[in-house]
């Protein structure tokens, strides 16, 4: 990844983290009891999810994409190694057998 991608996936996450901080304090010290607690926090979680469930999904497919198109690369890395691996080996063999048979 460039410096540009770390930087923006740090300051990401960096704010997810400081999201939940604020959530967890919130409930912590909030004058509500415990039971309307629960019930606005299943409110607030049932709008989140009707809001960004399209979103969720479409980020869903766009990383599936992503992995299945690195899991190709990654296969056919692999597979040119594993050839390059194998035509050392021939080569060897090749070079060792015309040494045995010049030295006859």
């Amino acid at each position: 990844m460039s410096g540009k991608a770390d930087n923006v996936l740090a300051f990401g996450i960096g704010t997810l983290a400081g999201v939940l901080a604020g959530v967890a304090v919130a409930v912590l010290f909030s004058p509500k009891s415990g039971e309307e607690n629960r019930k606005d926090l299943k409110c607030a979680a049932e709008k989140l999810i009707n809001e960004k469930s399209p979103k969720i999904t479409y980020t869903k497919k766009i990383n599936a994409a992503a992995i299945a198109k690195l899991q190709y690369t990654i296969e056919a890395q692999f597979s040119k190694v594993i050839e390059a691996i194998k035509a050392g080996r021939m080569a060897a063999a090749k070079k060792k057998e015309e040494e045995s048979v010049y030295n006859y």
